[in-house]
Order: structure tokens, then C-alpha cells, then sequence
């Protein structure tokens, strides 16, 4: 079978497998016929930012999950919470002991928009965290089911203007064809991150400059006050978002510390420097534990008659220029990295890390009059490495294929409004939202969702926790005629979907006139102001 054969049926495709790709194809199904639903997946992998693992891991028979990506939710984030809750009906439990509030998560002075207890998804036999992947895989094996195409190693490598019909012109590269090859869907929702969309051969074209210079636009400002003055973060300080974890046959933290919950030092997202050169903030509670009972053998939880725990322990996670977990990765291409005691060389990078460790829980060590002696050194340490690509030192380009989030965070009070953050006259959030959702204009249906395509308030910033993704496609579908699943809560779909979508489509309809081709918005500033959408 041809390249060409293999994909022709595909009269409806998403490109990218991640929260917004496989959703926007899940919910499709109520609309198209499932034989001519497409979704290609450039990498071998589905999932995209959200990466959960088990078969890398070392520590735990195999019964632990790691996520070096996306990993928990409020159930007031209605989306995803009630496609997880409602929907696909998956077992959670509270991210932290205690269930504390959302709002308790993020350091001040932000302003978290949740209150509902954070949570993560479960293995309900275990208790155990299952990854935050698992609603994924269940819609795979949903639209699989059905009859959807699902296709991993097909990448889109060029986008032309749409054709005579109207229709955008794909070209996708197949593991089994050596050049590309073109097709023409009637629809097209492409979930691809920003660095790896927008320099494609024929986007800058098709887009057109002002949509080019909007979505181009990168920014995290840091607001003005005395309650920001610790918060270190510039827009040129960091060039990656890194998680670590180290992995235990002894769970120290809790048979010798007996520590399940909290945060090392308080604050762990502005961690500890030590004198190694390798920054520590531990989150007790985030990495999974498994304990051994006497009469069942292991099970979940920290908890335990015989003291006889193994797991992993979250010793880094924040936004940073650190050097040494980004090192153990295979970005920019491969967020994940191991390092396995196994190994000579890796067995050296444990023990500088375990050095590190140690300095910093010091002060902890004493106080529970533990000895720093008893305290193992790990067996594994897995990291995961989002880059961060930006206009100075990492340019937005190849060859990046998995990156944090690249978003708009400004401060109006600062910089004044996001036509001057951006250097777009006359650019507002709705005509941002409205370019990033149909960047080909309204007639054309060629739609986007990425947690990239956010421009916002700084101070108001939440988790990349695939909630932006999933309010873009759901505009999307809402924009072909679909209405309300039964599932999702009805005021947050008035609220952030159908209110939004409505409002910005106003502005659209308004302006279109002005501009005959591309998404409809006039180069020339507005003459009219355009009350504010508010999202939160």
C-alpha cells in the first residue's frame, strides 16, 4: 500500500496526539464517521506534554507510574476534571494528604483560579498513581474501537494556503514514503506546539504577518510589588521547566523521617542551591510509594507494619537555567532522561546528586536525629526536561519537539496591553484567542489548540494541567455546531467556552470586511474599543 493510500480516506484530520488532538477526535465521533477521522502523532508516542512511565522504572516491580510531564487536576477545572470524572469515570485520589484546597498550591502573590483538592488518577486495585496519561490511552482505545485512524510516526512537515476549495493542503511525512505527501481534508485541527508549527515550510504564508507576529509573541513578566520580590523568574532567567525524581529501594523519607506530606524547603518550587551546583526542593508526597504488608505483600501507600517501603522521591521541580538534570535528558527532541546506578558513569552522577541531597535536608537530618550515614543513595534517577525555547538565547525553531509551554504572561500595569507586550497594534486577547483558534479566518476550517496559544495576566498564571487545550478545542467543536456534552458542567461551559467563543466571533464577524483573506482581523488598529473577554 502506497503513502498516498494509506491516508486518502482521511477526509477529517488532527494532527498531534495530545490532550486537545485526541479529545477534539473523541468528541468528533457524535458528528463525522469514524473510517474518515485521521489523527497523526509525529513521534512514536501518544500524549504529548503529558508523559507517564513504568517500563523505564527500576524501583518497584513494576508496579509504579511516573509523570515527567502533566500530572494532577482540580475537579472544578471542569475540563479535564469531568471528561476524567464524569466521562471516562476514572478512579483519583488526593495529590496531597489531606486534600488541602487548590488555592494552597500556588505560591503567593498569585491567584489561583481552583479551590477544589488538586487530584491524580489511580490504579484502583493499588491505590497507586496510574499517570496522567491514562484518560489518553482510553480514548485511543475508544476511537480505535470505532474505527479512527490513529497513525504514530506520521509528521506534518509543511502547510500550504488553502486551495480553490477552500481547503487547507497538509504535507505529511510517512514512515513508509521518502517524500511527503500532500492532502486536502475538509477539516484540519492541528495540536502542535508552537516551536514546531510555526516554522513549518508554507505556515508564514498561509497565516499571514499579524497572525505571524501574534503568535510569535512569547513573554513571563514578572509583576511590580514587594510580595514579587522573591520570585526570580524573567523572561530570560530559564531555559527549561525540569522535573527529577530519585528512586528507592528504602524509602527513607518514610521508614527512617516517617514524612509523606509537604514540601522541602517550604516553598520547593524556589529550591535549595548547594554547594555541588545542583539545586534540591522536594515534594514528599508527589513521587509514588509502595509499602510491604505482612499478609498481602506490597501495597500502596506509606504506611506499613514492617518498615519496608521502595519508591521514588521528587527532588526537583521548577523553571530554571539549571544545567544538571537538563543534561540527563535527551531534550530537545526527548523530555526523558534515566541515570541507573548500574552504570559507571551514571553511578557518578547518583552520587553527586545523593552529595547534594544531603546538604540540603541537613538541617532536617538533625532535627529528626537521623544520621546523614543512614540515608541510601538512590538506584535511579529519571528527569524530565520541557525546554524553553524564547526569541534570545533558544530561538522558537528546529530542532525542538518537546517544550514547556510557551505562553503570553504580561503585565498590563507594566508593559501596557497585549498590543504593546507584542508589538501588534491593536491586538486584544479576543482577536489573540480568535487568531490562535482559526488562524486561516473563519471560513476556513483549519483550528489550533496548544496550551501555547494563551495570552494572560501574569499574576493569574495556573498549571499547564491541559485545561487550555481542552477549552480551545472544545471552541473548536462549538464552532462546527456542536453543543454541550451531557457530562461537562453547564455554567463553566457558558463561562469559558460558548460566552467566550461567542463574544470573540462578534469581534470577527465585526471586522471581517476589512480584510478579505486570512482570520478576518483589520491591520489597522480598531476604532472602536472592544469590551474585554474575561476568562477567569
Amino acid at each position: 500500500e502506497s503513502a498516498m493510500s494509506s491516508i486518502a480516506h482521511c477526509s477529517e484530520v488532527v494532527v498531534g496526539g495530545g490532550w486537545a488532538g485526541l479529545y477534539f477526535a473523541y468528541r468528533s465521533l457524535e458528528r463525522t464517521p469514524a473510517a474518515s477521522l485521521c489523527l497523526f502523532e509525529s513521534s512514536a508516542r501518544i500524549g504529548g506534554r503529558t508523559f507517564s512511565i513504568s517500563d523505564e522504572l527500576d524501583v518497584g516491580d513494576g508496579k509504579l507510574t511516573l509523570d515527567i510531564g502533566a500530572y494532577r487536576f482540580s475537579p472544578d477545572m471542569h475540563l479535564p476534571g469531568d471528561l476524567i470524572l464524569k466521562k471516562l469515570k476514572l478512579p483519583t485520589a488526593c495529590y496531597e494528604p489531606g486534600c488541602p484546597s487548590a488555592k494552597l498550591d500556588m505560591p503567593n502573590p498569585f491567584i489561583f483560579n481552583y479551590s477544589a483538592p488538586l487530584r491524580r488518577i489511580v490504579n484502583p486495585k493499588t491505590g497507586l498513581p496510574s499517570g496522567y496519561a491514562t484518560p489518553l490511552f482510553e480514548m485511543v482505545r475508544e476511537l480505535r474501537a470505532a474505527g479512527v485512524t490513529i497513525a504514530l510516526n506520521h509528521e506534518l512537515v509543511g502547510l500550504s494556503q488553502p486551495a480553490a476549495n477552500g481547503k487547507p493542503i497538509l504535507q505529511i511525512k510517512t514512515p513508509d514514503s521518502e517524500f511527503p505527501v500532500s492532502i486536502s481534508p475538509n477539516l484540519v485541527l492541528l495540536n502542535v506546539p508552537r516551536a514546531r508549527l510555526l516554522p513549518l515550510p508554507g505556515v508564514a504564508a498561509a497565516f499571514g504577518s499579524r497572525a505571524m507576529k501574534a503568535l510569535s509573541c512569547v513573554r513571563f513578566d514578572k509583576p511590580a510589588g514587594d510580595a514579587w520580590k522573591n520570585w526570580t523568574i524573567t523572561d530570560a532567567s530559564f531555559t527549561a521547566l525540569s522535573k527529577a525524581y530519585l528512586g528507592y529501594d528504602d524509602a527513607w523519607w518514610v521508614t527512617k523521617l516517617n514524612i509523606s506530606r509537604g514540601e522541602y524547603p517550604e516553598n520547593a518550587f524556589f529550591p535549595i542551591k548547594t554547594s555541588k551546583g545542583i539545586d534540591i526542593g522536594i515534594r514528599w508526597s508527589d513521587g509514588p510509594v509502595t509499602c510491604k504488608n505482612d499478609a498481602s505483600g506490597f501495597t500502596a501507600g506509606v504506611s506499613s507494619t514492617s518498615g519496608q517501603c521502595s519508591g521514588y522521591l521528587e527532588a526537583y521541580y521548577a523553571v530554571s537555567n539549571e544545567t544538571f538534570f537538563r543534561d540527563v535528558s535527551g531534550e530537545p527532541m526527548n523530555p526523558l532522561g534515566t541515570v541507573r546506578a548500574s552504570n559507571p558513569h551514571g553511578n557518578e552522577t547518583l552520587a553527586a546528586v545523593h552529595s547534594a541531597l544531603l546538604e540540603a535536608i541537613a538541617p532536617l537530618l538533625r532535627d529528626r536525629g537521623v544520621t546523614a550515614s543512614s540515608i541510601p543513595a538512590p538506584r535511579q534517577m529519571v528527569v524530565g526536561v520541557w525546554a524553553r525555547p524564547d526569541k534570545t538565547a533558544t530561538p522558537i525553531g528546529p530542532p525542538y519537539g518537546y517544550t514547556a509551554p510557551t505562553k503570553v504572561y504580561y503585565v498590563p500595569e507594566l508593559v501596557g496591553p497585549l498590543s504593546e507586550a507584542c508589538g501588534v497594534e491593536g491586538l486584544t486577547e479576543a482577536e489573540y484567542r480568535m487568531i490562535a483558534l482559526q488562524p486561516l479566518g473563519k471560513e476556513i476550517k483549519l483550528y489550533m489548540a496548544n496550551n501555547d496559544w494563551v495570552a494572560m495576566n501574569t499574576r493569574y498564571m495556573f498549571g499547564d494541567w491541559a485545561e487550555e487545550t481542552l477549552l480551545q478545542a472544545e471552541r473548536a467543536l462549538r464552532s462546527l455546531g456542536a453543543t454541550r456534552p451531557s457530562w461537562l458542567d453547564a455554567d463553566y461551559y457558558e463561562k469559558k467556552i460558548a460566552g467566550v467563543l461567542d463574544a470573540d466571533l462578534a469581534l470577527v464577524q465585526e471586522l471581517h470586511a476589512s480584510r478579505p483573506h486570512g482570520h478576518g482581523i483589520a491591520q489597522a488598529p480598531l476604532e472602536r474599543s472592544v469590551k474585554a473577554v474575561e476568562l477567569f
